[in-house]
């Protein structure tokens, strides 16, 4: 029969360590279990927009493709909160992938441009324009992009940082509803915005110079004579909308709960991974020892649960499939969430991690340890053929208690 371990029924203490681990996951998958606030605040005694964490605000319609010209541009007044983030500063929703879109990036130090193209093999791709050494203290810095489709040039502060002949831009990029601090998923970025302009036309060496020499103050009306597709002030102060200065009901919504425009749901590894990159991040292999790690403990714990049952045919298997459908619940309850992600990779590891708690459970060592530490006796369960063997061990000699 079974026993106590260390004073406390054997039994008891599985079944506590299986609600405590259940437990455990549910939380770990979900919290905060809703959509927090919008993290987005108006600045005090100056123009702009603190984003604070989970915070973005995004545009009332969707920007409309200019057939006037074959040039794009925008310019934004910025101060990250911290030189060490890796996120997106703005996103337009532009892409027919929803994790490709056009996207003005901060990495550390340095600014990047990434876009989603198809060449002429019919082969997506992603190319990037990064400059480095931009951001390095709390001030605001304007960040100017002027591109064609053979060119695109950034300039800080109204001095040109760099160009590229490899990434150019066309007026369908900045298309589609404009994201502001976050991407089209959970990636937001910290720091205040105090001045937001797009254009659909060339803006040049000139241009950008002026609308820096008169300071945040006066950028919006140097902007206004170049005739933006949108531009926002950034001025109201108070309220839930930024203006279009424009008038053409390209408002900035700042939603009372945090949003993502195309939350994830059972990402496809191959997505994930891209074209390899993710792999030689170290960031990407804590998740991936995280989601295996987590999961050991609902292998180990659940296979002992049902060892005390008796009479179970491939108890270890069902266990694998128990900690798949976990897994598999967080992930689909996840697309609920803006502060998670679902994917496939999760699904693999979580359920890999089961396993290989499985796998621990079934070592002698761990069953001599339990043995050594019961008192007085403890069933030790195995798996047969047939099912389920428990075994008394308090006997001198082995004595089977329930076969399947």
């Amino acid at each position: 029969m079974l026993t106590r371990f260390v004073g406390i029924p054997y039994v008891k203490i599985v079944r506590v360590l299986a609600v405590l681990v259940l437990c455990s996951i549910l939380i770990a998958g979900l919290w905060p279990f809703h959509a927090p606030r919008n993290a987005v605040s108006w600045l005090e005694h100056r123009k702009g927009l603190r984003f604070k964490g989970h915070g973005s605000a995004l545009s009332r319609n969707p920007f409309q493709q200019s057939s006037k010209n074959n040039a794009t541009g925008l310019e934004i007044w910025l101060t990250p909160a911290t030189i060490t983030q890796q996120s997106s500063i703005l996103t337009f929703d532009s892409s027919p992938v929803p994790r490709s879109d056009f996207s003005l990036r901060q990495y550390g130090t340095s600014v990047a441009i990434q876009r989603y193209m198809v060449d002429d093999q019919g082969v997506p791709r992603r190319p990037w324009f990064k400059i480095d050494g931009v951001f390095g203290g709390r001030k605001p810095i304007l960040l100017t992009i002027t591109a064609s489709k053979e060119m695109t040039a950034l300039y800080v502060d109204g001095v040109i940082k760099g160009e590229s002949s490899t990434l150019g831009l066309v007026p369908g990029d900045l298309t589609g509803r404009l994201v502001v601090a976050n991407s089209m998923v959970d990636e937001s970025w910290s720091g205040e915005v105090s001045g937001l302009a797009i254009y659909d036309h060339l803006l040049t060496a000139r241009d950008a110079q002026r609308h820096f020499e008169g300071g945040i103050d006066q950028w919006a009306d140097q902007a206004e004579k170049d005739s933006p597709a949108a531009l926002y002030r950034f001025d109201e102060g108070q309220g839930d909308v930024v203006r279009d200065s424009g008038d053409r009901q390209m408002d900035l919504l700042i939603p009372a709960h945090y949003f993502v425009l195309h939350p994830d749901f059972l990402r496809s590894f191959r997505d994930e991974v891209g074209s390899g990159a993710a792999l030689t991040r170290w960031s990407y292999w804590e998740d991936v020892a995280v989601n295996v790690g987590g999961f050991i403990p609902v292998g180990f714990v659940f296979l002992a649960y049902l060892s005390t049952w008796g009479g179970i045919r491939r108890a270890g298997l069902l266990v694998v499939i128990i900690g798949f459908c976990l897994s598999l619940t967080v992930e689909v309850l996840q697309r609920f969430l803006p502060t998670r992600n679902s994917g496939m990779t999760d699904l693999l590891t979580n359920t890999m991690g089961t396993a290989i708690g499985v796998s621990l459970f079934r070592l002698a060592c761990v069953k001599g340890f339990i043995a050594r530490n019961s008192e007085p006796a403890v069933s030790i369960a195995g798996e047969s053929g047939e099912g389920i063997i428990a075994i008394d061990i308090s006997e001198p000699h082995e004595r089977v208690l329930h076969s399947a």
